[in-house]
């Protein structure tokens, strides 16, 4: 068969070619510790390792979100606390104002100081972010929530909960709305709260009632209207008055409700007791400042008044302690979520490591491959310059 010198020519040069190309591929995989560098290497390796790549990107997210979720709830926890330390302070400052030693310029002193936690309180209710953002608004992230107007303090945020997305089918809150945490405070014992009529002339004062041994509270609301130190009109739920005999220091158990006014009650006077309803802790405060600026230590309106401002206080603090176990309970799951996925990282980086790269014996294989194919090269281009110098002039 003959060979024309072209095709001589040609099948040097795609030889020489297909060992360059050979030691081209095995100096990449050495010098990037890849064994595959291109999808072509091993196409099932490749893609197996995009998809494993992909799955780390998203993995890689959702730990990006967990840590900003746990830095604004740790903030949000933060606040909180000092929610609660401002309101056990002000509890003590009750106990202090109900010493029954302290005279009105003492209690206008003790006035002072609630006012200025009051202040405080306002401003970590109106808290935000290093972005602007106000933390207890809701949605209404950029709008001042707490505004005074009025002698009170206006909400101007929503009950919306500023979700981010830390797994595939978990959006966790990262905000604590101010309605439900300054505003949504149960009055009294929680179930229901005692009233003293503003007008009262006699020396009784309603405590702060229990719920009988196991009873509930029936919900009904009630009025006592008494028209002798004895006797009482009671009335349950706007019907008619019911005429009852009224023992001093007896329990009174209204629909569950266990009542005990003590003192001398005046004919004309009313107490009242009704389901606990929600009250603001600025209104709370608003009372307690009101009461010891114009309190005054003997007087029974003083008392009936203190009373139910201590028991708002207590359901304060409870809820507050209660608000903050909600976002304890958040940054709790941030923080196995946080563990899983960092050991998910793990997982993926190593299903990557073990398809893509190259490890102590494929190091070995891939040098030895190198020299091999470095003396073929060599080999080619001895070849290829002897056979292309080949000529019939050598022989004349």
């Amino acid at each position: 068969m003959r060979l024309s010198t072209a095709q001589i020519y040609d099948s040097g040069v795609n030889g020489l070619l297909r060992n360059q190309y050979t030691q081209y591929r095995l100096q990449n995989q050495m010098s990037s510790g890849r064994k595959v560098v291109t999808p072509a290497d091993d196409p099932v390796a490749a893609a197996q390792a995009l998809a494993a790549e992909q799955k780390m990107n998203v993995n890689k997210q959702f730990l990006d979100n967990q840590g900003n979720a746990q830095a604004q709830l740790r903030e949000l926890e933060s606040l909180m606390s000092s929610v609660g330390d401002l309101l056990v302070d002000l509890k003590a400052t009750w106990v202090n104002a109900g010493d029954g030693a302290y005279g009105e310029t003492q209690l206008k002193s003790l006035a002072t100081d609630v006012r200025a936690k009051y202040q405080q309180l306002l401003g970590i209710a109106n808290n935000a972010d290093a972005q602007g953002q106000y933390r207890f608004a809701g949605y209404q992230a950029g709008t001042r929530p707490f505004v005074e107007s009025g002698g009170g303090v206006t909400y101007q945020g929503d009950s919306g909960e500023r979700l981010l997305q830390v797994e595939t089918s978990r959006l966790i809150p990262v905000n604590y709305s101010g309605r439900d945490f300054f505003q949504a405070i149960p009055q009294g014992n929680g179930v229901f709260v005692m009233g003293a009529g503003a007008g009262n002339t006699g020396s009784g004062i309603i405590e702060n009632g229990t719920l009988a041994s196991g009873s509930t509270y029936s919900g009904d609301s009630y009025q006592l209207t008494f028209t002798s130190p004895t006797t009482y009109d009671l009335v349950t739920n706007g019907g008619a008055p019911v005429s009852q005999t009224f023992t001093p220091g007896t329990p009174i158990n209204l629909g569950g409700a266990l009542v005990n006014i003590s003192g001398a009650p005046a004919a004309g006077d009313v107490f009242t007791v009704e389901p606990s309803r929600e009250e603001s802790v600025f209104d709370t405060l608003n009372k307690f400042i009101t009461t010891l600026e114009n309190g005054n230590a003997d007087a029974p309106e003083f008392w009936n008044a203190m009373l139910r401002i201590g028991a708002s206080l207590d359901q304060a603090i409870s809820h507050t302690s209660d608000s903050r176990a909600v976002v304890g309970t958040r940054m709790k799951e941030l923080e196995d979520l946080t563990s899983l996925d960092s050991d998910l990282a793990v997982q993926y980086e190593q299903q990557i490591t073990d398809l893509v790269y190259l490890t102590e014996a494929d190091i070995y294989r891939v040098a030895s491959e190198l020299s091999k194919s470095g003396m073929q090269l060599e080999a080619a281009r001895q070849t290829y310059l002897k056979v292309t110098g080949l000529s019939l002039f050598n022989y004349i």
